[in-house]
């Protein structure tokens, strides 16, 4: 098997963070849009809390977006994990769901994007205040349903959201999870893709090799060459 990390765009095709608040518990978390931030680092990146101010409070829910194109791993994936940089937390808690933002094809993240959301897990990982940290690449690895998105569309597209967020369940106070999606070096957003080897690659006797998986019981992955032919 072979191994191949994909990092996310950097800028808003590839990650970002939408926020959106309200004096409303109810409006803030079904809200149709919020404000985006194309920051690197967002300490208030995966949010669903309430502040106090004068004259009453406000809501405020937060979402991190991140978008990978795996189309360039042309063979079948068997397992993948996503990585993200910690910043700390305030209580709050950060998990890993399907998306549908970026257009779903990598197009800008937009404020529109905020409800682009689901509530389908694409991992069991659950970080929170005992184990996300601060400075730290934490992984996420990916369950069935993600894996299958990614061998039937070549992308991933996730949303990294409180639960209190996913479950509408009102705040009482400000919890929140801090994400840095850092521009370089190997501690970016990015995703670790397990898949099959590629093989011989060319067409033997008038059929392709799309549709070769073995000659004469020799996985393609341990085939060189044909009858001399590389």
């Amino acid at each position: 098997m072979a191994t191949t990390t994909i990092y996310a765009t950097t800028g808003l095709t590839g990650r970002g963070f939408i926020q959106a608040q309200n004096e409303e518990w109810d409006e803030a978390v079904a809200a149709d849009s919020g404000t985006v931030s194309s920051n690197n680092s967002n300490s208030l990146g995966v949010r669903a809390g309430f502040v106090e101010g004068r004259g009453g409070g406000q809501f405020f829910v937060s979402r991190a977006y991140a978008y990978f194109d795996t189309s360039t791993v042309t063979t079948t994936v068997t397992a993948a994990t996503v990585k993200v940089y910690s910043q700390g937390t305030n209580g709050g808690n950060i998990r890993m769901y399907k998306s549908t933002a970026f257009g779903n094809n990598g197009s800008t993240l937009s404020s529109d994007d905020f409800p682009a959301v689901t509530s389908t897990l694409y991992s069991s990982a659950d970080y929170g205040e005992l184990n996300w940290g601060t400075n730290q690449l934490r992984s996420f690895s990916c369950n069935a349903t993600a894996v299958s998105n990614i061998n039937d569309n070549d992308y991933l597209n996730v949303v990294f959201r409180n639960d209190k967020d996913v479950d509408e369940d009102e705040p009482g106070e400000d919890f929140y999870a801090g994400v840095n999606f850092l521009t370089s070096g190997t501690n970016r957003i990015q995703i670790v893709l397990t898949h099959a080897d590629a093989g011989y690659g060319n067409q033997v006797n008038t059929v392709t090799a799309a549709k070769i998986s073995n000659v004469v019981g020799v996985a393609t992955a341990n085939i060189a060459n044909v009858i001399g032919v590389s």
